[in-house]
């Protein structure tokens, strides 16, 4: 495989990527609640956790495991399922921290799960995020060969891990600046309703459409 041949394929998959970050959800909530309430080392634990779930989904995709999830669709279900118990949870989270002033007013040892443990956090909401699994396991999928060979998928799943890392990484540095956090910890209090409605509603959009799904 050629030059040519081989930014045909990554080009268009890291074009896709970005795009994809760029769109706010749970990844962007998780990142900034790290980083606005603890700070930069935070904020990067949590780019990296994302960053870490992006890689394992791209492994997941190109050795082509996704397809376990079209052929044995409880599985995909029960994945949906978790997800959308996890975004509530930290939704929940969010709207008791409220009440004790905000969630980026609070100290580490009592915040939310993306403070105390963000890399930990940030992980398990992007590998329980339904969005992940369709962006991996089909958009991703389209633009990889095949029969290409082994060293191109593991290409494919490094660059998907760098490029998670490197936007990620910049949103933590941006929501940890001093400006900026000190602008969200002014109004932590609506903030934290906010985040904690942003949460459980993508929980509930997630649920309803699992509810849609067996009444379809």
């Amino acid at each position: 495989m050629d030059t040519a041949a081989l930014l045909a394929i990554l080009i268009p998959i890291g074009v896709i990527q970005t795009i994809g970050w760029a769109l706010p959800g749970p990844n962007h909530l998780t990142i900034i609640t790290a980083s606005v309430t603890s700070g930069r080392t935070a904020g990067l634990r949590a780019a990296m956790g994302i960053a870490a779930g992006a890689l394992t989904w791209s492994f997941v995709a190109v050795s082509g495991i996704a397809v376990i999830f079209e052929v044995f669709p409880p599985l995909f279900l029960a994945l949906r399922v978790i997800g959308a118990a996890y975004l509530i949870y930290l939704g929940v989270n969010a709207f008791r921290a409220a009440r004790l002033g905000g969630v980026f007013n609070l100290t580490p040892d009592i915040a939310s799960p993306a403070t105390t443990a963000p890399f930990r956090t940030a992980y398990l909401v992007m590998m329980t995020n339904p969005k992940a699994v369709l962006f991996f396991g089909s958009i991703l999928t389209a633009f990889i060969p095949p029969d290409g060979p082994r060293w191109l998928m593991i290409v494919i799943a490094l660059q998907i891990g760098v490029l998670g890392a490197v936007l990620n990484g910049f949103a933590a540095l941006f929501f940890s600046a001093g400006p900026v956090m000190a602008a969200f910890q002014r109004a932590s209090f609506a903030m934290s309703l906010l985040f904690g409605a942003l949460f459980c509603g993508l929980g509930i959009l997630v649920a309803w459409d699992i509810i849609k799904s067996f009444a379809a």
